[in-house]
């Protein structure tokens, strides 16, 4: 008896009792609050790189924006922890100007007039895109760290 792939996906999407089960989608957890509160839309990612606050920047990815609708104490300063020895995520944060690597190996996807390329970014240093590279306005759209 064989049964098709689509079947026994359909199949393994419900538990016994007929429930669907959770099925990781990889969207960001608590995305709409900090999108209201920061102005940056962080879409998905694998879990291992993470927004979090600007403390001990050192080891952190930093990035720079013009932001007018951060309402953190630091607006456009924005803060990302690897945990692990590679890390992605998916976002979308207009008129980023610079991006500061830690010690992995950092690559920005950015979109610059509607044209996306990908720039590598020195390890604990800044590194200019979009009008920081001048250029015009860049929105960044994925931070890939790996070691």
């Amino acid at each position: 008896m064989s049964i098709s792939a689509s079947t026994a996906a359909r199949q393994s999407a419900q538990s016994a009792d007929g429930q669907p089960s959770l099925v990781e989608d990889f969207s960001y957890p608590g995305a709409d609050k900090i999108l209201a509160d920061r102005g940056i839309k962080l879409i998905s990612g694998d879990g291992h790189l993470l927004l979090v606050d600007c403390v001990n920047v050192a080891t952190l990815i930093e990035v720079h924006a013009s932001s007018l609708t951060d309402h953190s104490n630091d607006p456009g300063h924005y803060c990302f922890k690897v945990n692990g020895a590679s890390g992605d995520l998916k976002l979308e944060l207009t008129d980023a100007y610079q991006v500061k690597g830690d010690s992995h190996n950092v690559q920005a996807k950015v979109s610059v007039d509607g044209q996306s390329s990908t720039v590598n970014v020195d390890k604990n240093r800044w590194t200019g895109i979009g009008v920081g590279a001048d250029s015009h306005a860049a929105t960044l759209l994925e931070l890939k760290a790996s070691s």
